[in-house]
């Protein structure tokens, strides 16, 4: 199944989606209740019908006047998560390029969307669309003119340790608010990932890896009950993404830094969430440790097949300056 019709955030509803239905054993016939859907992925019903449209367009849902979309087929028939995590969208892996040149400094403060187009040999539309959704990412913006600007990632051990800093004030504190409310299904879900990938650590690239961290630390803020954490954790997330992945690539245990956030996860399950926010604390300053540790053995100095492997999601391993 190809995604080119839909954007990264309706392909990430999609897989979130398709997951949802599957863990749940939906059977044929049944009606995918769209106010029911937005509500539990916390999404407009504008993206979630234009994947259940997409959906219908696969023959594994149908719209049906007046009553909304009904599956088609038994959702333990729709095709694995990984099967759909293989196929990355144009869109994606233009996101994902640019990315990472803008991290390696190859892409100057400013920059012109033709200028885009040409380096990377893609439609109009695409990097339109691919900008739009950096600009929400809060990575650039558009300048006055024909001109977009840069507003950075982490790309300098400044810039990271600044973000862990901040990260440590307000992760571990999002565990003991008062408003703290257990998401156990979203908790058990993130759970049985890490577990899947602690299992079979050499079928894990550093973008499920990556995936993997960043659903942990947004679901932690999202249970805090306080919308500013969780949207502070986002907007971190973005940020980080291009650093963490080379990182991750040359230098992640897949099961170490998963056992980790298992540990924590397995606290919150059990409401003991002072001993998790503790752990969180370890976690993190563990992983002040891991960055300042890649940036001086030379995390920028990549080539370019390295930066391409990244992207297109091939396996974790270490190379000697790493290892």
């Amino acid at each position: 199944m190809e995604n080119k019709d839909i954007t990264k955030l309706q392909y990430d509803l999609l897989l979130s989606l398709i997951n949802k239905l599957r863990a749940n054993k939906i059977k044929k016939g049944t009606i995918l209740n769209e106010s029911i859907i937005a509500e539990y992925f916390h999404v407009s019903r504008t993206p979630l019908r234009k994947v259940l449209e997409y959906l219908s367009h696969e023959n594994i849902c149908e719209k049906i006047p007046n009553k909304g979309f009904i599956l088609l087929i038994d959702s333990d028939d729709i095709e694995s998560f990984e099967a759909y995590n293989t196929q990355k969208s144009n869109q994606e892996l233009l996101y994902l390029k640019l990315l990472m040149d803008i991290f390696l400094n190859k892409v100057g403060p400013s920059f012109s969307e033709n200028e885009i187009q040409k380096r990377y040999s893609v439609t109009k539309n695409e990097v339109q669309s691919t900008l739009k959704l950096m600009e929400n990412d809060e990575i650039c913006s558009r300048s006055p003119g024909y001109k977009w600007q840069l507003n950075g990632v982490f790309n300098t051990l400044e810039r990271h340790s600044e973000s862990y800093r901040c990260r440590i004030v307000f992760e571990p504190a999002g565990l003991l608010e008062p408003t703290w409310s257990l998401k156990r299904e979203k908790l058990e879900a993130c759970r049985d990932k890490h577990i899947k990938a602690i299992s079979h650590p050499e079928s894990i690239d550093a973008i499920q890896l990556y995936n993997l961290s960043a659903e942990f630390h947004e679901l932690l803020a999202e249970c805090s009950g306080n919308r500013f954490f969780l949207n502070n954790m986002q907007k971190h997330n973005r940020l980080r993404k291009a650093a963490d992945l080379i990182s991750m690539y040359f230098k992640s245990s897949v099961r170490r830094s998963c056992q980790r956030r298992l540990d924590i996860i397995e606290l919150v399950l059990t409401r003991d969430n002072k001993a998790a926010s503790d752990k969180l604390i370890e976690l993190l300053k563990n992983d002040i440790k891991v960055m300042e540790h890649s940036y001086r053995e030379g995390l920028l100095d990549i080539n370019d097949q390295e930066c391409e492997e990244i992207i297109n999601g091939a396996k974790i391993h270490s190379r000697t300056k790493f290892s």
